[in-house]
């Protein structure tokens, strides 16, 4: 297991806890998407959110040597951190900056998205002011997802305004609108409609954009195909699904997550009391025995609700979870269990007994929030 960055194993035995992910797995995931696209188009791998909580940097390393396209995050820090890691592959910085920040923006040589007036005017005075060739940028279009965006009906006006900016140059247009379920589908079907319509209105007008992009995971999985120059793959680089399983299975694209981990700090024997069942964590113990681990609330974990029993494995074994506290996790173990401390417990697996979705449904969360819960809080490292 080679260590990413800057996590080594002083590291990793001073908090035992930590994140695995599948390089091989991801590299697999992209080429799926370019198999499903068809050569000529452009990907625009969206690593959003600390790469969908699997971490931004070793992701991004992975996605640069297997040659994609652009880079696509909503964090200015993350866009940072990419080339703080090295990462020199474009990156375009979805909507989440403040008109006062482009030149921060610009002068780190991040792609900004416009999607009004005033982000265009601020990036064309930050231009000026740099005395840097016209400055690419993407408009935003929203067609009908309700979030951010130039309105479908101003879009052709903005684009017409920023054209008149000579230290601008709008290199790319996209859209999104996702979906999870058949109701959802239909109506982005119809509102990708719109969005082709604007592009067909805009080539007539002799406008050339050269990076058009409308669909992204859910479309992908679905095995749409359009005229646009590029997609914007997000979950399923990562082997989530953004659809209900009844639209469309995940395979054959695979989970990225191995494996979160923690290793045991103490083994506890309490044949000489507390008596089970008595209170604190003795109220739900059964077993003689118990581990304690470093992995709580604060590294991500959350305990089961309802009538959901958590689960951790060792060496395959599964073993119940009886407290999750801040800092620590507390697991009981039948006397047949040989168990000592450094032994590993496997807390997420990417399949079996402790698979995220299982997780995720004991803790009465999709995949993605569960996944949200451990970003960016353990070491990640490749395997």
């Amino acid at each position: 297991m080679m260590p990413c960055f800057e996590t080594d194993a002083a590291a990793l035995n001073s908090h035992p806890t930590w994140m695995e992910i599948d390089g091989a797995a991801l590299h697999h995931n992209l080429d799926e998407v370019r198999r499903r696209v068809g050569s000529g188009v452009k990907i625009i791998a969206s690593v959003k959110a600390n790469a969908y909580g699997h971490g931004i940097q070793p992701v991004a390393k992975v996605l640069e040597d297997a040659g994609v396209d652009m880079l696509a995050t909503g964090s200015f820090a993350e866009a940072c951190a990419l080339r703080e890691a090295g990462v020199s592959t474009p990156v375009l910085l979805l909507a989440g900056a403040l008109p006062e920040a482009m030149g921060e923006v610009l002068a780190r040589g991040f792609i900004p998205t416009i999607y009004d007036l005033d982000g265009a005017r601020a990036v064309s005075r930050a231009a000026s002011e740099s005395a840097s060739a016209p400055t690419p940028v993407f408009v935003k279009v929203d067609c009908g997802l309700g979030r951010v965006g130039v309105a479908l009906d101003q879009a052709a006006a903005l684009i017409d305004d920023i054209a008149a900016m000579r230290n601008i140059l709008v290199q790319g247009l996209y859209t999104h609108v996702s979906f999870n379920d058949s109701q959802g589908m239909a109506y982005s079907q119809e509102r990708l409609r719109l969005f082709y319509d604007l592009l067909g209105s805009l080539k007539a007008a002799g406008v050339n954009i050269p990076i058009t992009q409308a669909l992204a995971s859910s479309a992908l999985l679905m095995g749409w195909r359009d005229d646009c120059t590029a997609v914007c793959p997000g979950h399923i680089l990562f082997g989530l699904s953004p659809v209900v399983p009844e639209l469309a299975e995940l395979a054959p694209f695979r989970p990225i997550l191995r494996a979160i981990k923690s290793r045991v700090i103490q083994v506890r024997d309490h044949s000489s009391g507390p008596d089970r069942g008595t209170g604190a964590y003795h109220k739900n113990r059964r077993q003689r025995r118990t581990v304690v681990a470093p992995c709580g609330i604060n590294d991500g974990y959350r305990g089961a609700v309802g009538t959901h029993a958590a689960q951790v494995l060792h060496r395959d074994r599964e073993l119940r979870v009886i407290g999750v506290s801040l800092e620590h996790l507390t697991v009981e173990v039948p006397d047949d269990v040989e168990i000592a401390v450094g032994d590993e417990l496997v807390v997420v697996a990417g399949d079996g007994p402790v698979a995220l979705n299982r997780v995720a449904a004991w803790q009465n969360h999709r995949p993605i929030e569960a996944m949200m819960t451990f970003s960016a809080r353990m070491p990640v490292v490749s395997v």
